[in-house]
């Protein structure tokens, strides 16, 4: 999909903050209190302050601090691909209460309809942990607006960035690799001299993932898939980034 197509798939983010607002007035279990709100968003905004701090802020600066005002701006305030991650955990939290299942598919429905990858709780010093978050959040949003393409761009960037990244963490080398295969059979090699007791084949999967991952970018960059094909395969390389980063972070 290109061009026009993906312009016109674009996520309608007027009609998610109206449906998902009218979702959490609703009396009883789905409403949401301010603090509730907050609870949610801070997982995705750790410098948010504390709820009576912010309306003092939003009160000194003229901003309303009527609940469906703030709830937008602070949605609004976050990365787009951030803000699909905020929005889709407060569709889980909601999607469990009694008849609320229909409403919540409709809001799911706008947002593209597909799954996200679980956020990514990373450490700091892990090729900062914030540039990584940004980066899985990024690349669900390309698949929801749709962009496979960029899609699978960012997965390749976010692998080997990462890659690299803890490679220069875990060991002196006088000159390290700077493209994906060569830095995946490199942490590989490391690992199975740290981790002898782990199975080859866990380990082989990062080098057949990094594979993977470059052979996807390469076919989008020569062939036009049909929207179906383009879309799995873009679900798919997101999801192979995810498991081998959760794998190399357990040994930052």
């Amino acid at each position: 999909m290109r061009g026009e197509e993906r312009q016109s798939a674009v996520i309608k983010w007027n009609a998610v903050y109206t449906r998902l607002m009218k979702l959490m007035d609703t009396p009883g279990d789905a409403y949401y209190s301010g603090p509730r709100f907050l609870s949610v968003i801070r997982q995705f905004d750790e410098d948010l302050p504390p709820y009576r701090d912010l309306m003092e802020i939003r009160n000194n600066a003229g901003r309303s601090t009527t609940r469906s005002y703030y709830f937008k701006d602070l949605l609004t305030e976050l990365e787009e691909g951030t803000r699909v991650h905020a929005v889709y955990a407060f569709l889980d939290e909601i999607e469990s209460i009694d008849g609320m299942a229909v409403p919540v598919s409709e809001i799911r429905k706008l947002l593209g309809g597909g799954t996200v990858a679980p956020h990514a709780s990373v450490p700091a010093a892990a090729w900062n942990g914030d540039r990584l978050n940004q980066y899985l959040a990024d690349i669900d949003s390309a698949i929801m607006v749709p962009n496979y393409e960029r899609a699978v761009s960012l997965s390749y960037t976010c692998l080997e960035g990462f890659l690299g990244a803890f490679l220069r963490s875990k060991v002196a080398m006088e000159r390290y690799p700077n493209e994906i295969l060569e830095l995946s059979k490199a942490v590989k090699n490391h690992l199975k001299t740290v981790i002898e007791d782990y199975p080859d084949e866990v380990l082989n999967g990062i080098t057949q993932a990094a594979y993977a991952v470059d052979k996807s970018r390469n076919r989008f960059s020569e062939a036009h898939f049909a929207n179906e094909a383009a879309s799995w395969l873009a679900i798919y390389v997101r999801d192979l980034v995810n498991t081998q980063i959760r794998l190399l972070l357990h040994f930052m």
